[in-house]
């Protein structure tokens, strides 16, 4: 016989297996996705940002429009809204190349 409670707590460690685990990234990966930031902030160049969250990765694109060091958070946008992105969530940047 299982009890509620018991019930409850099997559910949770179930969803807890599925939690998704970010990668370690390495110091030139994180200089790399540093420089590309950087970039997109300077340049007003469009970036992909791969974010990890709860469950799996997610993936927003945009212009970097501003960058906070000390609080550290960037701020990404793109055609319909702007993202405040932790720098702690972020597992990847690539450039995104525009079709001119």
């Amino acid at each position: 016989m299982t009890l509620p409670e018991h019930v409850g707590a099997l559910e949770d460690a179930r969803r807890e297996q599925k939690r998704y685990e970010p990668p370690l990234l390495s110091e030139e990966m994180l200089i790399e996705m540093g420089r590309l930031i950087e970039q997109s902030y300077h340049k007003q160049e469009p970036i992909a940002v791969t974010i990890a969250g709860k469950w799996d990765p997610q993936q927003q694109s945009g212009i970097v429009v501003r960058i906070d060091p000390i609080e550290q958070w960037l701020v990404l946008q793109n055609d319909e809204e702007r993202q405040l992105i932790p720098f702690r969530s972020v597992i990847g940047v690539e450039a995104i190349r525009r079709e001119d």
